[in-house]
């Protein structure tokens, strides 16, 4: 399993040995927000998935996940969970 960690930047810059510019594919997609540990987050896939089986829809090849503002109260964090769609 190809994993790219990052973090959002206002241009797109010139790779410098392991760090290198990516970019998230454009399309349809499917997303909810995860609010609460992130030992629960399978839950939020877990959703994802069951939500596509329900209504026809196909994942594609690749998901992702936008982490929010850290907070050291478990309960108040923020994952939002993208799963891009095959149309």
């Amino acid at each position: 399993m190809t994993v790219d960690f990052g973090v959002q930047v206002v241009r797109q810059f010139e790779q410098e040995g392991d760090v290198r510019c990516v970019e998230t594919p454009g399309g349809e997609v499917v997303s909810t927000l995860h609010r609460g540990p992130y030992d629960r987050l399978s839950g939020a896939h877990t959703t994802i998935h069951d939500w596509c089986r329900k209504n026809g829809k196909v994942i594609g090849g690749f998901s992702w996940e936008i982490y929010g503002d850290w907070t050291d109260d478990p309960n108040k964090l923020e994952t939002t969970v993208v799963y891009l769609l095959d149309v």
